[in-house]
């Protein structure tokens, strides 16, 4: 993946191994500067910075439309001849529980030639969650039969909006709300329950919806078996002890 811009004719051409990557994981390329003027030019600064940006703004120029997570600085007043090319590389951990790619937002590397505010190069990057994340929703789709409806970045959570299947069983369930954040090989999970049952309001049983919340934090010896197979009998008796816990006593069926 490359990005390429020009300014006053020097190339700047910013590499990166890869096409996309998963949150944690090491993103690392080349930036290459080409001087195509017949003099020589000095770059004041030279950066590269990992943000978030945000498109409505991206797109307005707006200064508030990145957020900054890091940067490294490849150098100060370098001297570029004429038709001489230069190249820096660089390198940035994502955090483990870096934003993913969404539809309004997105993980960019920039870089800056000079003091400005905007970036001189913008490189957007594919960013998906972890892989564990993946292996629970699975679950939840090919044993549990949940059906994925929605997956955005919420609150520093990768947060999954999961439909019921059509069964008895979860007939009182209206929707579920998955948030998944794994650091240091802990899994902080958190389940939102929407349900339609009946309580007791003012001496009358009336119909309800009821929003449940259960927070559950499990460790990587939990839900691996070896290696990064998941312990599929352990994931599938948690998550029914979960959906038992948020099951009322009294729900309206379908």
């Amino acid at each position: 993946m490359k990005v390429t811009s020009f300014i006053k004719s020097v190339e700047c051409t910013s590499f990166t191994d890869g096409e996309k990557w998963r949150q944690g994981e090491n993103v690392k390329g080349i930036l290459t500067i080409k001087n195509h003027n017949k003099e020589n030019i000095e770059l004041p600064i030279l950066k590269i910075v990992l943000a978030i940006g945000i498109f409505k703004k991206i797109k307005s120029k707006d200064k508030k439309a990145w957020e900054i997570l890091s940067e490294v600085s490849l150098g100060e007043n370098i001297l570029i001849s004429s038709l001489e090319e230069k190249e820096f590389k660089w390198n940035f951990q994502l955090p483990e529980d870096c934003q993913i790619t969404e539809k309004d937002k997105n993980l960019f590397i920039n870089f800056f030639d000079s003091g400005d505010s905007w970036p001189t190069g913008q490189l957007e990057l594919v960013i998906e969650p972890k892989i564990v994340m993946l292996q629970f929703l699975e679950i939840f789709e090919n044993f549990l039969r949940f059906k994925v409806v929605q997956k955005k970045f919420s609150k520093g959570m990768v947060e999954v909006k999961l439909n019921p299947p059509n069964s008895r069983e979860l007939s009182h369930v209206e929707s579920l709300v998955l948030r998944m954040k794994e650091v240091n090989k802990i899994l902080d999970l958190e389940f939102e329950f929407t349900t339609n049952v009946f309580e007791m309001v003012g001496g009358n049983m009336l119909a309800q919806k009821k929003c449940t919340k259960i927070i559950q934090s499990l460790t990587s010896k939990q839900y691996y078996i070896y290696g990064d197979s998941p312990n599929h009998d352990f994931i599938k008796e948690m998550i029914s002890s979960v959906i038992a816990e948020a099951t009322p006593k009294f729900f309206l069926p379908k």
